[in-house]
């Protein structure tokens, strides 16, 4: 009876020990689980954070570019404004003095001597101003530490936003810069970058907050590893 008891209290045991491996057991594999849960969870917050951040990111490159054209037209209206009529005394001299100008005709008839201004030639050179005052919002170093200076005072939680590149680049003449989204919270970290091509416009296109995106093109967003 005695050896029974002793069976029975083994045997309880062991069976008692495989309840408290096998409940162990599925209980690590719970907390596997959700651990791997939290972690897709907080990856995906992750990804769609910095690709808001990339997206906030955008309004800013819209604003450098509203900027850009504004600057452009004003430096079209001052060259108007002050430089303008010695710039076409400086061509009629030149006629005068038998150098051939491609922005004024001299014309003699019987009324005398008097000057042609070729308008089309004169547009052409107000648009080679803008242009070239365009660019220079992209070109000069001061103007790309604006962006960043921007970029980095943007108010976003957990996410920091910079251009990649030192200074804007240029492809043929699009001004070409990448710019980085990091997301970075509970030992979670994710990086997006976004590169942008921005075209060049002429003076007399109208853009305005509704169509300036016409003027901004993306490169597919990619991870800083290299990812898709």
């Amino acid at each position: 009876m005695k050896n029974e008891k002793g069976y029975i209290l083994i045997s309880s045991l062991l069976l008692f020990m495989l309840v408290m491996l096998i409940s162990i057991t599925l209980i690590n594999i719970c907390i596997t689980n959700y651990e791997i849960q939290d972690i897709y969870v907080k990856s995906k917050v992750a990804f769609y954070k910095s690709e808001g951040g990339l997206d906030t990111a955008y309004l800013e490159v819209v604003k450098h570019v509203e900027l850009s054209i504004e600057r452009a037209n004003n430096k079209v209206e001052d060259f108007l404004k002050n430089e303008y009529d010695k710039f076409l005394n400086e061509e009629k001299n030149k006629e005068m003095q038998g150098i051939d100008s491609e922005y004024i005709d001299l014309i003699e008839d019987e009324f005398g001597i008097h000057f042609v201004i070729n308008k089309e030639k004169i547009d052409e050179k107000l648009n080679l101003i803008f242009k070239e005052e365009y660019r220079k919002c992209f070109s000069r170093i001061d103007r790309h530490c604006i962006l960043q200076k921007n970029l980095r005072n943007l108010d976003m939680e957990n996410i920091k936003l910079k251009a990649l590149d030192e200074r804007f680049n240029f492809k043929g003449d699009k001004p070409c810069f990448e710019i980085i989204a990091l997301y970075t919270k509970d030992k979670m970290t994710n990086e997006l970058v976004q590169g942008y091509y921005i075209d060049v416009p002429n003076k007399d296109d109208i853009y305005n907050e509704n169509n300036i995106g016409k003027l901004i093109h993306l490169e597919k967003w990619f991870r800083k590893d290299g990812r898709e």
